[in-house]
């Protein structure tokens, strides 16, 4: 039944991940884009609904791999990031193609917003879901496939190429994060670089970035943080209590 269940959850939140960045890119008014993109598939989908989800487990911090940084994660985070990025840069750079530095400004704040939800919700949630009810390898590879389908909202991600491709970048990142021990934060800096590298290589991909782009992202990261912080005290106020009642 929890197999199930996980199955169901997941498919029913990549429907809707899909349909909201779909609607917000079909027509891309500021705040068009900012009801569908940023409120439903970033706050609501990607952070709210698997908070609640996971209202059960003891510690949500450590399930979704909110962890202590070491030397393990500093490697994983170093072979990763030269593996993706220098993968993309270093064959341009060779054959003496400018690469476009100039168009990255305006992305900085909207992808680290988007970062944020990818991994929150396919490796924090996801993944570590999976990996307890079918165990790791079948979550490495669910966590990849969710990551590559749900770009299928975005109209510059829906060639098979471009889906075989992030379901490789997916797997990737999913790998990333269970060799450095299930650490959300190094997931999310292996994922990081390697956004804003394609954004500079394939910004005609990518919705357009504007500056309301930038002040809707920077309004989205400070309700991410009160949200994450409401949260930390809850958890922090339910372990005051349990010591202090002796459970």
């Amino acid at each position: 039944m929890n197999r199930i269940k996980t199955i169901f959850q997941s498919i029913a939140i990549e429907i809707l991940l899909i349909f909201c960045i779909g609607c917000a890119n079909l027509h891309p008014t500021p705040i068009w884009y900012f009801f569908f993109y940023n409120l439903l598939y970033g706050i609501v989908l990607s952070l709210l609904i698997p908070l609640y989800l996971l209202r059960k487990e003891k510690n949500i911090s450590d399930f979704i791999g909110v962890k202590k940084w070491g030397r393990k994660q500093s490697i994983v985070l170093a072979v990763f990031i030269a593996f993706s990025v220098g993968g993309q840069l270093i064959p341009i750079a060779a054959s003496g193609s400018a690469i476009p530095w100039n168009v990255l400004p305006m992305g900085i704040i909207p992808l680290i917003m988007t970062t944020f939800f990818e991994e929150f919700l396919f490796r924090g949630f996801m993944q570590n879901k999976f990996e307890k009810d079918f165990g790791t390898l079948p979550a490495v590879f669910f966590s990849g496939l969710m990551f590559s389908l749900y770009h299928l909202g975005y109209p510059g991600f829906r060639t098979l190429g471009d889906l075989l491709l992030l379901f490789a970048v997916g797997v990737g990142f999913a790998a990333a994060y269970k060799l450095s021990g299930n650490n959300l934060i190094a997931a999310y800096f292996v994922n990081l670089p390697n956004a804003f590298v394609t954004y500079i290589l394939k910004q005609e991909q990518f919705p357009i970035m504007t500056m309301s782009s930038t002040i809707a992202g920077i309004v989205t990261l400070v309700i991410i943080v009160t949200i994450l912080f409401c949260q930390v005290r809850r958890i922090f106020d339910k372990f005051c209590c349990s010591r202090r009642t002796g459970t």
